[in-house]
């Protein structure tokens, strides 16, 4: 068992809700009681956040102290999400010269829309106006990402080559991917000592659309509180 992160980062995605957003910081919370959580959400003030979390992350006079074991976990949703925390990579590589003491990279689909229903909605129309604000933040931003798809694209293989660029991030940080259209999440068990070694993948049954239910635990919330705990504590030697 290894030593519990000391920071955990979310990059959110644009439309994320408060309840979304609690729903994580109270899993993250639970897992890991005395980890600090910074949260990376989409807005137009988003330098000013990048610059918050870098402020977190380093000392008062902006030189990090040495500490040679990995202690950050990135949670990273979607293409935005990615985008974010690569921003702050860079951003922190920058200011420090060093690359961030990342651990594991959790690379998480965007939670499902929640649609309130009919019965929720006549009784609570600030919610129905909620959700349909939501709603046509996701139908803009599809439809900017469709108008633009190349831009769209350059942009995801950048965030694929800067989330395993050794420049930015320590070669032996463990990844985590969860694929919301297989229900599958799964993580690489360990790093090749020689070229012609394999890794091994850790694969694991989990329904994504059932990890933000309400109400009574699933064994899918389970699991990926689970898988999320065992990427972290395979993320090194």
């Amino acid at each position: 068992m290894s030593s519990p992160p000391e920071t955990v980062v979310l990059g959110l995605w644009p439309y994320a809700t408060d309840e979304q957003i609690q729903f994580y910081k109270r899993g993250y919370a639970a897992l890991y009681p005395d980890a600090a959580l910074l949260l990376l959400e989409y807005s137009t003030s988003y330098d000013r956040r990048i610059g918050n979390a870098l402020d977190a992350l380093t000392t008062l006079d902006e030189k990090p102290s040495y500490n040679a074991v990995p202690k950050v976990l990135l949670h990273l949703f979607g293409g935005c999400g990615a985008a974010q925390g690569c921003h702050l990579l860079r951003a922190y590589k920058l200011r420090t010269n060093q690359r961030l003491a990342v651990r594991a990279v959790i690379m998480d689909s965007v939670p499902r829309l929640v649609v309130p229903s009919i019965r929720t909605a006549t009784r609570s129309p600030q919610l129905l106006l909620a959700f349909l604000y939501i709603l046509l933040t996701v139908v803009y931003i599809r439809v900017v990402s469709t108008i633009n798809y190349w831009q769209y694209d350059a942009r995801c293989r950048q965030n694929r080559h800067d989330l395993n660029d050794p420049y930015l991030l320590p070669h032996e940080a463990r990844k985590c991917y969860i694929f919301a259209e297989k229900d599958l999440m799964f993580s690489w068990h360990d790093s090749p000592a020689r070229d012609d070694e394999e890794c091994v993948r850790d694969d694991v049954s989990v329904k994504r659309t059932g990890i933000d239910e309400k109400g009574k635990w699933t064994s899918d919330q389970e699991r990926y509180w689970l898988g999320i705990e065992n990427v972290w504590d395979g993320g090194g030697d």
